[in-house]
């Protein structure tokens, strides 16, 4: 069963371990690819997303594991979100997360309201005091909102599953790690986390899987809201629960084994449309 973090740090921004043992970490607990989702802002976007980008390639060719760069947008004026989403993804990253208005930090008005609305963004990180509207926009835009297992920005995680559940938007539950031994590891940890914010394992999957039924299954977006097993990928709309997954396109475009590679994942992204890599460069196949 595939498991995914997609919300990761290393020393290129603040995190307390190369891209690199981060890698093994997350290889070591069984996922099937490695996100690095490093902070960048206005003045930090144009150096660090190449590093993440040139950090990926090196964790595939050394380690053989998918490597998805990514990045968080973090302490950006609403106003600007859009615009650092945007840079990001024109200098490589293939997933957009934005740092919320988390209790846990110094909330800025607005911002879950602009990452909610910006078609480059694809996780709402520790929203906050998660708002009926934002989590509207969220389900709209296909945006996920995360349930997130770190330390004083989950404090709000029972409250963004119920309105983001109540909506119909999708949920994601990630780690937030900054040290090697921070990613969640393993299905029953990741389910006791969702019924600590009140779900249960029927509705609710958690860190990390993004399914289990076969590859001739046909996802448009796996995690959160769009699975009635909660783990399991389904057709949009159907069902309700949450999962760590954000794959998109069928499941034989990510998963491995025959007619199955890494290569194709982001073939359905919101990367600058005509401007995605060759697919197989993030991942074995």
């Amino acid at each position: 069963m595939p498991v995914f973090d997609f919300h990761t740090h290393t020393t290129i921004s603040d995190g307390h371990a190369g891209p690199m043992e981060m890698a093994r970490r997350c290889q070591q607990n069984g996922y099937a690819a490695y996100v690095c989702s490093d902070h960048v802002d206005e003045s930090t976007v144009e150096r660090r997303v190449p590093e993440i980008v040139a950090a990926c390639l090196q964790v595939l060719e050394e380690l053989g594991i998918a490597s998805i760069p990514a990045v968080e947008v973090t302490r950006v004026a609403p106003a600007r979100v859009a615009k650092v989403a945007a840079r990001a993804r024109s200098l490589g990253a293939r997933l957009v997360v934005v740092h919320g208005e988390t209790l846990g930090d110094f909330p800025q008005p607005g911002l879950n309201l602009a990452a909610t609305s910006c078609r480059d963004v694809d996780i709402l990180g520790h929203p906050g005091l998660l708002s009926q509207r934002e989590a509207e926009q969220a389900r709209d835009n296909q945006i996920h909102l995360e349930i997130s297992a770190a330390g004083l920005h989950g404090l709000t995680n029972g409250h963004v599953a119920k309105v983001a559940l109540e909506a119909g938007a999708p949920l994601v539950l990630d780690s937030d790690a900054h040290r090697p031994e921070s990613p969640a590891t393993g299905r029953e940890r990741a389910h006791a986390r969702a019924r600590g914010v009140g779900g249960d394992r029927g509705a609710l999957g958690g860190a990390g899987s993004a399914g289990d039924r076969s590859a001739s299954a046909r996802p448009q977006a796996v995690g959160a809201a769009r699975s009635k097993r909660g783990w399991a990928p389904t057709e949009p709309g159907r069902g309700r629960g949450m999962s760590s997954g954000l794959v998109r396109g069928s499941a034989s475009e990510w998963a491995p084994g025959p007619g199955g590679s890494w290569g194709r994942w982001w073939a359905r992204s919101r990367c600058p449309r005509g401007s995605e890599p060759p697919g197989s460069r993030w991942a074995p196949g």
